[in-house]
């Protein structure tokens, strides 16, 4: 029974003594040093609290030194001293001084101090501020400043962290000041500069030249961009590698004045946004040809008219539809055949070529599909050519273009029975040479036109009908077009084409029918056609 009552006395006296210092106000601990006095063996020390109401606690310390350390609760003091000789005997008190006992400084959290603070926000990004509570402190005044000094933001607030909206690619300053409920204030400010990144820079668009008379070099310019980094190179065509040529850092405008006293030969520019205070973007290069020589205008001019022409360096398409009235005749003394009738139709023509501009040579392959119905049926016959294309230059404005290779043709046989009026269809198909030529003639940097004619001469069968050696024959096509260069990459052509496909085999004479020794078995195809042409560069 005692033992318990003695443990309810400890635990009582234990939450008494917690309590206690619970309530025990913040202390500083302060210190003051002053002049000694010659012949003084003490001090007396003599605080007092500056209260509006008169009511402030009065302290008196007696120390041996000059010097003077405590614990003081932040406010405002008054202080006076005197010392005591070695009779004990006071001197006079000093005149009173006033002195402040602030808080103690906040300690910033985040941002921290020199930080740099990345985002991807190209205007605002909201921030969170963020500090260490001060003992005794109730309230935090938070102040953030611009780099030009002025003050965008200030709010008094009891938390220890507040949150707001902040324009990016910028540098500031945030400041905290602790005050508690007399008012008093911390020592200093705390205060962090920091800087907010912006988002980075979009890279630029640069424009490629259009030909290789270069006057100047231009890109888009991009949102939130104050300089350029440009970078020109040009390519040692002896060790085939580019080495820097022109170097602009900070470049302000977005066209680059290409120097006409620079040689000809491949060139590279190389362009890089920047801002202060958001990442560069990336590098963007852009290659091309400068000529070599005569850069005058009335050179470029002559070049430029070529334009409408100009086959461009590398992979090219081609794609065309000829549409007309076809009229079709066949002749088969095997089954006492001769057949005449028109029909609509057409053919379709995809092509894929490659030129190298520094090249005369090239090639181009070709994928013919044509049509035609008649009496409610629908004939298709295929072709395919690969040819090797030579081009030579005529005058300022014309050129040739020859063409020579293998090719494979099909043409459609109606067989017609001159008792009964049916027909039955058939295919006929041969390998051989084609040769053609073109004449191109440029009438402005858009406008040009273009004479051709072209020759198929079947020379061995693929299949005929009855099985019989082909008899050689020559199919043809000649024709007009008109082009206009819609972009640098694309030309568009219209115009006229007279074609003849023709192909025929031996025919196998036999009772019963008209074939004779000699006798061939013949179809053709003719028309006039509705030329739709077009051409692109990848």
């Amino acid at each position: 029974m005692v033992k318990k009552g003695f443990s309810i006395i400890l635990l009582s006296l234990i939450c008494g003594a917690l309590s206690a210092i619970a309530a025990e106000p913040y202390r500083r601990l302060v210190n003051f040093e002053w002049d000694p006095i010659e012949g003084a063996r003490k001090y007396e020390v003599e605080l007092q609290q500056s209260k509006s109401d008169g009511n402030g606690k009065k302290f008196s310390f007696k120390v041996k030194n000059a010097d003077w350390n405590g614990r003081l609760t932040p406010g405002k003091y008054i202080m006076r001293l005197r010392s005591f000789d070695y009779r004990n005997v006071p001197g006079e008190w000093s005149d009173a001084s006033d002195f402040n006992v602030g808080l103690d400084p906040v300690k910033l959290e985040a941002p921290a101090a020199n930080s740099k603070i990345s985002s991807n926000e190209n205007e605002n990004l909201k921030m969170d501020f963020r500090w260490k509570p001060v003992d005794g402190a109730e309230r935090y005044t938070f102040s953030l400043v611009g780099e030009d000094g002025q003050v965008l933001t200030t709010e008094t607030t009891s938390s220890t962290n507040f949150s707001t909206k902040v324009p990016v690619a910028q540098n500031y300053t945030w400041k905290v000041l602790a005050t508690n409920a007399e008012g008093v204030e911390s020592e200093a400010v705390s205060v962090a500069p920091f800087t907010l990144m912006g988002k980075a820079i979009e890279k630029p668009t640069l424009k490629k030249p259009e030909s290789e008379f270069v006057r100047e070099v231009s890109w888009r310019k991009t949102e939130k961009t104050e300089s350029y980094d440009v970078y020109v190179l040009k390519l040692n065509e002896t060790g085939r590698k580019w080495e820097k040529y022109q170097v602009f850092e900070d470049y302000k405008d977005n066209t680059l004045v290409f120097n006409e006293q620079w040689p000809g030969g491949k060139y590279q520019v190389a362009v890089r946004a920047k801002s202060p205070r958001r990442p560069s973007s990336p590098l963007v290069k852009e290659t091309f040809s400068v000529r070599n020589g005569d850069r005058s205008p009335a050179a470029e001019y002559t070049a430029l008219v070529r334009k409408s022409i100009e086959r461009l360096s590398g992979w090219y398409g081609i794609a065309s539809y000829l549409i007309t009235q076809m009229e079709f005749a066949g002749s088969n003394p095997e089954k006492n055949s001769s057949t005449a009738y028109s029909a609509m139709g057409g053919t379709g023509r995809m092509g894929l070529g490659w030129f190298d501009s520094e090249k005369d040579w090239g090639f181009l392959g070709i994928l013919d599909m044509s049509g035609f119905t008649f009496n409610g049926k629908t004939q298709t016959f295929a072709s395919m050519e690969l040819s090797a294309v030579y081009r030579k230059s005529l005058g300022d404005r014309g050129e040739f273009r020859a063409q020579m290779g293998p090719y494979y043709k099909e043409l459609p046989e109606t067989i017609g029975d001159p008792f009964t009026g049916v027909s039955e269809d058939q295919i006929i198909s041969s390998i051989g040479a084609h040769f053609g030529g073109e004449y191109w003639y440029s009438l402005t940097p858009k406008l040009g036109i273009q004479l051709n004619a072209h020759s198929y001469m079947s020379l061995m069968k693929v299949h005929t009908p009855n099985g019989e050696p082909l008899a050689p024959s020559l199919s043809t096509q000649f024709g007009f077009l008109g082009s206009y260069r819609f972009t640098p990459t694309f030309t568009g052509l219209l115009g006229y084409a007279h074609r003849e496909d023709r192909m025929s085999y031996n025919a196998i004479p036999g009772a019963g029918n008209f074939a004779e020794a000699g006798d061939v078995n013949e179809s053709t195809i003719v028309g006039d056609y509705l030329n739709f042409f077009a051409e692109w560069s990848f």
